[in-house]
């Protein structure tokens, strides 16, 4: 076989790998949500936990209740974290004003990779000033089964999670997100 038949060959090969790829990510990018005998969604209750924050309090994730929650796993060292970031802090900032929304940025504090003084110097670095949870043994996300970041959980006011996301968002589509699950959060 000659070299160009080579090349054309590996060059279709990438493609149809990247293809099949892309599938895979839009999979594993929405959580399946089984349903009930009557068609209904049936949604899996979000797991309580307890991390302390840059102020070096504990919050819980039931503190909230009765409020939905927007709760995002992330580390200082992962470039679709920081591509996300501005959104949610946009946002998070938004809905911190009305109160009908609570933004909950788990920061995967691992000790290695990642230590709390990273986190917070990249969080000073950027002027983000959204509630950062310190997850320092992964404990939380490893209860949430996260194995790849950013992830970002939408939990309504009964506590119960209504959507996951893998990988990074974009504001409109965070913002889109939101937007459902407050209307989930009216009944509407």
């Amino acid at each position: 076989m000659n070299t160009r038949k080579k090349t054309l060959l590996w060059f279709v090969g990438a493609i149809v790998l990247f293809a099949l790829i892309g599938l895979l990510y839009q999979q594993l990018g929405s959580k399946y949500q089984p349903e009930s005998s009557d068609g209904a969604a049936v949604y899996e209750e979000a797991q309580d936990f307890t991390l302390e924050n840059l102020e070096g309090d504990q919050v819980s994730l039931s503190d909230f209740k009765g409020i939905p929650v927007v709760l995002n796993f992330w580390a200082s060292w992962c470039p679709p974290c920081q591509s996300e970031m501005p959104g949610f802090e946009k946002l998070s900032n938004q809905y911190e004003k009305t109160g009908d929304v609570v933004f909950l940025m788990v920061n995967l504090t691992d000790g290695d990779r990642e230590t709390k003084d990273i986190a917070i110097q990249y969080l000073s670095d950027h002027n983000y000033t959204m509630n950062v949870l310190f997850d320092q043994k992964v404990e939380v996300a490893s209860a949430y089964g996260i194995s790849s970041i950013p992830a970002t959980y939408f939990i309504d006011g009964d506590g119960f999670i209504r959507k996951i996301n893998v990988g990074a968002m974009e504001e409109s589509t965070l913002g889109l997100e939101v937007t459902k699950l407050l209307t989930t959060a009216s009944g509407k």
